[in-house]
Formats: C-alpha cells, sequence, structure tokens
C-alpha cells in the first residue's frame, strides 16, 4: 500500500512538470507584437539614398557610420492612426545629443527601433506605399 502511494506522488509529481513544461514551451514559442511606427519620406531628412537602392538614410549621420533603414517589403492599403516626424522623433529623443557638438547614439537608436514594427510612408499624385523596413547601421571607410 505504501509504495502504491509512493508511484502516485510520483506520477502527479511527473505530470505537474510535464504540464508545466509543456506550459512554458508554447509561451516561448508565441511570437512577441510589436508596436509599429510610421514614418513618412520627406526627401530631406528622411531620403532613399540613390547608390544603395531600398536603402534609406537620415539626415544626422556622421559620414561614417550611419543610421538607415533597409526595405523589407511594399504594403498597401494601411491605415495608420498617427504619422510621426522622424526628425522631431529622433532629435528629441536620449539619442541625439547636441552638446555643441550635434551627435547621434546611433547603436541605442537602433537597439531601441529594434522593439517596433517601422513602416516608411512615401506618397505619390497616384498611390501611397508603406514600406516595412529593418533598421540597421552601415559603416562606409
Amino acid at each position: 500500500m505504501m509504495m502504491s502511494k509512493f508511484k502516485s506522488f510520483v506520477f502527479i509529481g511527473c505530470t505537474l512538470v510535464m504540464h508545466l513544461f509543456f506550459l512554458n514551451n508554447v509561451q516561448a514559442q508565441q511570437k512577441v507584437k510589436k508596436d509599429t511606427l510610421y514614418f513618412k519620406i520627406d526627401n530631406s531628412y528622411l531620403f532613399e539614398n540613390k547608390n544603395i537602392p531600398k536603402t534609406f538614410f537620415i539626415e544626422d549621420g556622421n559620414g561614417h557610420t550611419e543610421f538607415c533603414f533597409q526595405e523589407a517589403e511594399i504594403l498597401f492599403d494601411l491605415k495608420p492612426i498617427q504619422v510621426l516626424d522622424l526628425k522631431y522623433f529622433i532629435r528629441n529623443s536620449k539619442f541625439f545629443i547636441n552638446q555643441g557638438k550635434i551627435a547621434l547614439d546611433i547603436k541605442g537608436l537602433v537597439d531601441f527601433m529594434k522593439n517596433y514594427k517601422i513602416i516608411l510612408i512615401r506618397e505619390s499624385d497616384k498611390k501611397t506605399e508603406y514600406i516595412k523596413v529593418n533598421v540597421s547601421i552601415m559603416i562606409f571607410g
């Protein structure tokens, strides 16, 4: 009788451990949904590089290490609730340092932006394109 109680406890304990392991596995496999930030391509502060297709740079680069967006896919018919001004967004962030000489914490900005889904908006007379992009750093020699 003692042996059967022991087996029951072991069985219940193993079952409980398996259920907890399964629940943790399921939670770990769920994708984390990211908030979306929309920015308009204004061709002055945020512009597409003519020499590097599907790559968008910002005016606040230093010439050697550049923050950029790289096109991942074109989307249509999105309805953004709010479109942000990228220049205002960056220049009023903790990543923009203006102490006599303007500097941008590029790595910090990239790490921050990777937490969001970024959509750039390009408008023309005929259509509006929504460009899903990845944030990146380019180093020039």
